[in-house]
């Protein structure tokens, strides 16, 4: 797997007949009006989430990501370009979709988004593009050391060897704005919201002030890293942000997230 690269690669392959470039903007109506040619939107919720809406943040089985590849035109070799807007959170669900699932060929995410390619001017279009199908087989060996499961999370309580990573906003974390059956956080979960690594519009911290926000909380490369959030989503991004820009070795997106663990009645929850 890849990770970020900068716009001015994708204007040079745009017409490479093995890329495919999907957007995964928060509204489809920001891609109707103006997209990079050739871009295929793909609703994050619908189609990324096991159920297809907000009740779940769990992955989508292997059957469900075979058939979503070849509606988009994705062979197993085919280089994938991802991008979007809000930090291209939703971006970067898809992108560690692919990871998880161990897509063969290149996989990237824009660095700077929709925002940057916009601001700089380059190529959109409002046509839709014509897509193919492609063969695609279901996987058959997900790459489960990106993922975690709730019984990895309760053996992390407590650990010495690893850290909670809990990046919602501070009033989910500490109970006051309910999303579950419970509010509050995992007993002993760091707290460091997603956005915290944010600069702009989609724009990251440079990297030491990245290294130098995470460390202050304990968030160490020589720990295993579990990030959850509500969904999924939003711990992706910083899932995103410790493996793939400060290369962390051992992190994980727990993607059954606060919407499996608050509306459960058997898991221990802190409040503030």
């Amino acid at each position: 797997m890849h990770a970020l690269i900068q716009p001015q690669w994708l204007a040079d392959h745009l017409r490479d007949a093995d890329v495919r470039v999907i957007e995964a903007s928060v509204e489809k109506g920001t891609y109707a009006a103006a997209h990079i040619p050739g871009a295929v939107w793909l609703d994050c919720h619908r189609e990324l989430l096991l159920h297809g809406d907000d009740s779940s943040g769990y992955v989508i089985p292997p059957e469900q990501f075979a058939a979503l590849m070849s509606r988009l035109g994705i062979a197993p070799e085919t280089t994938v370009v991802w991008y979007g807007d809000r930090h291209s959170s939703l971006a970067i669900r898809g992108f560690w979709t692919m990871d998880y699932y161990r897509h063969r060929g290149a996989v990237y995410v824009i660095e700077g988004g929709r925002e940057r390619w916009i601001a700089e001017g380059r190529a959109t279009t409002a046509d839709l593009p014509h897509i193919e199908r492609a063969p695609y087989p279901a996987p058959s060996a997900p790459d489960e050391s990106n993922r975690a499961a709730i019984d990895q999370v309760r053996g992390a309580i407590g650990s010495e060897n690893a850290v909670v990573l809990d990046v919602r906003s501070r009033g989910e974390y500490d109970g006051e704005n309910l999303r579950a059956a419970r509010g509050g956080h995992i007993p002993g979960a760091v707290h460091v919201e997603w956005t915290d690594a944010t600069a702009g519009d989609n724009v990251l911290l440079p990297v030491e002030a990245l290294r130098e926000l995470y460390a202050s909380r304990g968030v160490t490369p020589d720990k295993e890293i579990i990030a959850h959030c509500q969904l999924g989503i939003r711990a992706v991004h910083t899932w995103f942000v410790l493996k793939h820009v400060l290369g962390y070795p051992d992190v994980r997106n727990y993607d059954g997230s606060w919407q499996e663990w608050g509306n459960r009645e058997d898991t221990p929850i802190e409040r503030a």
